[in-house]
């Protein structure tokens, strides 16, 4: 696990995609960072990283979701001790495990940044008050089904995500080096990050 950032940093829980923890990945980190959080990355996959769809698709088909959803369960607590307001970004499978920790009840995070991924929260959501969902039209690896089951399993936990959707872009369109990064679109939803969890 990599932790960066100010020690006195409110914390970000930032989960990878199903690449692993890219250098993408720890860009963003550094830059969170650079804000003043304190910011934490678990590594689901011990250390493994690959580039391709195939490989990627195969190690997030080989996860135990029970025993992710466990661990990092383990670092939530971890970071609700510390008694600062804390996040939780993932990016795509990332975002699917960091939607579910706001299930965690009063163990949730205070706030959930997710890219091109989500689910319902389940469980009792009673910490987490803001949700961000950054997505792109016609995401065949998020679909407009799972999109709406994300935002309306928020709704009745009595939480309105804010959505932003980034027309023109596709998936992974905020990680540098993955197939279909954009720029632009990368830029603007970085300024809408740092600006929201810049401490």
């Amino acid at each position: 696990m990599t932790e960066v950032g100010p020690d006195e940093g409110h914390p970000v829980l930032l989960l990878h995609p199903w690449w692993g923890v890219t250098p993408a990945v720890l860009e963003w980190a550094d830059a969170l960072a650079a804000a003043g959080r304190r910011v934490v990355v678990p590594d689901l996959y011990g250390g493994r990283v690959v580039d391709t769809i195939a490989e990627a698709e195969a190690l997030a088909e080989g996860l135990d979701h029970g025993t992710a959803l466990a661990e990092l369960g383990v670092i939530a607590d971890g970071l609700s001790g510390r008694g600062l307001p804390w996040a939780a970004m993932g990016f795509s499978l990332g975002a699917f495990f960091a939607a579910r920790l706001a299930g965690r009840g009063a163990a949730g995070p205070d706030e959930l940044v997710l890219f091109y991924g989500g689910w319902s929260p389940g469980g009792g959501v009673e910490r987490t008050g803001r949700v961000e969902l950054h997505r792109v039209p016609d995401d065949p690896y998020f679909t407009e089904d799972e999109v709406a089951e994300t935002v309306e399993g928020f709704r009745r936990a009595g939480v309105e995500p804010e959505v932003h959707v980034y027309e023109g872009a596709g998936h992974w369109f905020a990680e540098r080096g993955a197939p279909g990064f954009d720029g632009d679109a990368h830029a603007l939803a970085r300024s809408r990050v740092i600006g929201r969890l810049g401490g």
